[in-house]
């Protein structure tokens, strides 16, 4: 698979038409973005986003789960030729990938959790998930920290005491609630983070499917189906 291969697209009214198979790239530990349901089968906001888009432009999606570390690196190497998943929008990706326009707002407030009279970020060991903004941001403040492939790999470090704190997208979500009260942890420091939004990321100058997706997210935003996916799945 060629990272710079052109998926041709024609438009017929509100439908873009594509003959190209379409690779997506997804972790999925993120409700309720994309996670596993009890079927092992990926589920969320952005899998019924994404199937909505496949199914407007006519394109034949295929799903592939990696871990979040993998999947830009994955698009530059042409294994994906999208990648999404809670992927902010930064910079710093920006200088690899090109991003579709955003199609969710994110809180720039992230959460250190960990057991009560953990000492303070500056002075900790934080376990972050490897590729994500929250490591980018732990280096880029010199603080000391593990990075793990997986969520999971982070809040089992935190839960054996290997590390201080743990740093993610924790503070909106149940499932790391029910974490940190069945540990007797807390949410004990927050710190500012700023993303442009969440959206899709293909190879850079992969034009032809860029222009493919946003023209299926804007018929989606315009049509009322974006603000309804959102409603059913973050109100």
């Amino acid at each position: 698979m060629s990272c710079t291969g052109a998926i041709a697209a024609a438009v017929t009214g509100l439908v873009l038409v594509s003959s190209e198979p379409v690779t997506i790239g997804t972790d999925a530990p993120f409700p309720e973005y994309t996670y596993l349901d009890a079927a092992g089968t990926i589920t969320g906001f952005e899998r019924d986003l994404m199937d909505e888009v496949c199914t407007r432009a006519t394109l034949d999606c295929d799903w592939e789960l990696a871990n979040f570390d993998q999947l830009i690196p994955g698009v530059v190497s042409g294994r994906f030729d999208v990648v999404l998943g809670g992927m902010a929008v930064t910079d710093d990706r920006r200088k690899l990938v090109d991003f579709t326009q955003s199609y969710h707002g994110t809180d720039p407030e992230e959460w250190y959790i960990g057991q009560p009279g953990a000492p303070m970020p500056a002075a900790a060991l934080v376990a972050v998930q490897s590729g994500t903004v929250h490591e980018a941001h732990v280096r880029r403040m010199g603080y000391r920290f593990t990075a793990f492939p997986t969520e999971p790999q982070v809040l089992e470090a935190l839960s054996a005491g290997t590390v201080d704190l743990a740093l993610g997208p924790f503070q909106s979500r149940q499932d790391i609630r029910a974490f940190v009260a069945a540990r007797g942890m807390q949410y004990l420091y927050s710190e500012m983070i700023p993303d442009d939004g969440v959206a899709m990321a293909v190879c850079k100058g992969n034009t032809d499917l860029l222009d493919t997706l946003n023209g299926a997210l804007d018929a989606i935003r315009r049509d009322g189906t974006l603000a309804s996916l959102e409603a059913r799945w973050f109100e």
